[in-house]
């Protein structure tokens, strides 16, 4: 069984054709768990509206930022697969049968995608080569991070052990650093979505808006430190 775990805030423009894209992939017996972070728009009675049962909505009182919404989505999860989806990207027809195949011998997969605006017109056809990412070491991931979350998949069992994930690090960088450093990760370089970027996204990395050197070293040093306390001092958490 298969869980797609889907945070969503503000997303009424564009989670019609994201869970489109979606279900259209699935078996009768795979979900998406849809986590709302306190939208005050149509988001919510737009999920509401689609009445599959495959689809389960659960909606937090007061907004916790997209990292903690995604926590909350997992832990109602219940596949033994976990593929994380953004609310504004288009999975590509073939995502959820390639993903799954890599899963079989890998606890952690993470593809490319194709960067595209907000009207899904292409900006550019991989978001690996507009990173200029070649190298998928625990290093070059530590200093160039080159996974966007939307095209990442992991064993329940694996990402068990990834979490809490750290205050002040995105989920997508905690995920695939770990991975790579546990030789646990594996690269497609198939684009398997349509990444939307727009000024409207909740991430900054899909408003395409640069972030501070400031900024980029503080969660640098969370993450390390993270690791550190994570894999060296018992019972660290």
């Amino acid at each position: 069984m298969r869980s797609v775990v889907l945070a969503t805030y503000q997303g009424e423009e564009f989670i019609t054709a994201q869970l489109d894209s979606i279900v259209c992939q699935l078996d009768p017996d795979d979900e998406v768990v849809v986590s709302d972070d306190a939208s005050t728009d149509s988001t919510v009675s737009i999920i509401a509206s689609r009445n599959d049962p495959r689809i389960r909505l659960i909606r937090n009182s007061t907004r916790v930022g997209y990292v903690r919404n995604f926590e909350r989505a997992i832990a109602s999860a219940t596949g033994q697969f976990i593929f994380f989806s953004d609310q504004d990207d288009v999975w590509l027809p073939n995502k959820v049968t390639t993903l799954s195949a890599a899963l079989a011998s890998h606890a952690c997969v993470a593809t490319d995608a194709v960067v595209v605006d907000r009207d899904l017109k292409q900006v550019h056809p991989s978001f690996f080569r507009l990173r200029s990412a070649d190298d998928f070491s625990a290093l070059a991931v530590f200093f160039k991070p080159c996974f966007i979350g939307a095209t990442i998949a992991c064993t329940r069992s694996y990402l068990d052990r990834l979490l809490p994930f750290p205050a002040g690090v995105p989920h997508d960088f905690w995920i695939t650093l770990n991975a790579s450093w546990d030789a646990s990760l594996t690269v497609i370089r198939e684009p398997l979505i349509y990444y939307r970027r727009h000024s409207s996204a909740v991430s900054v990395s899909a408003t395409g808006r640069r972030r501070s050197y400031g900024t980029i070293a503080l969660e640098r040093a969370r993450i390390l430190g993270a690791m550190i306390v994570r894999r060296l001092v018992p019972g660290g958490s």
